[in-house]
C-alpha cells in the first residue's frame, strides 16, 4: 500500500509541472485580444512551440520586437505550416492575446495574416488551418 500510494504522490508532481508548463492563463490575458502587424525577424521551428519574431511600430513610432508563441509542430503541420511558411522579411498581421504583463512585447498567437491575405487559424481545436 505505502508503494502505491509513493507512486500516485509522483505521478500527481508531475502532471502538476506538466500543466503548469504549459498553462496558457498563467502567462497571457485572455481576455486582450491585440492585432499587431510587423516584419519578420525570425521564426523558430522548434518544440513544444514555435516562435515568430516581429519588427512592429509602436503608437509612438518606435520600433520594438515582439516574441509570439504559437502551437505545437504538429498542429502548425496538420494546419498547412511548415518551417518555411514566414521568412525575415515577411509582413505579417497577427491576432493574439497579449502577456499578462503589458509592458512585455509578447503574445499568443490566434490568427496570423500573410501579405498575400493567407489567414492561419491557430486556435486550439480550431482544425481549419488556412481560413481565407
Amino acid at each position: 500500500m505505502k508503494k502505491l500510494f509513493a507512486v500516485v504522490i509522483l505521478l500527481l508532481e508531475f502532471v502538476a509541472t506538466a500543466v503548469g508548463h504549459h498553462s496558457f492563463a498563467s502567462e497571457f490575458d485572455g481576455s486582450k485580444m491585440q492585432t499587431i502587424k510587423g516584419t519578420v525577424t525570425e521564426f523558430q521551428w522548434m518544440n513544444p512551440h514555435a516562435y515568430i519574431y516581429l519588427d512592429v511600430t509602436d503608437a509612438s513610432g518606435k520600433k520594438v520586437n515582439w516574441g509570439i508563441q504559437s502551437r505545437n509542430l504538429s498542429v502548425l503541420k496538420r494546419q498547412g505550416l511548415s518551417r518555411q511558411t514566414f521568412k525575415a522579411g515577411d509582413v505579417i498581421t497577427v491576432e493574439l492575446f497579449h502577456h499578462r504583463d503589458p509592458e512585455k512585447n509578447i503574445g499568443w498567437a490566434t490568427y496570423i495574416t500573410t501579405a498575400d491575405g493567407h489567414k492561419f487559424d491557430l486556435r486550439p481545436g480550431s482544425g481549419v488551418g488556412i481560413i481565407e
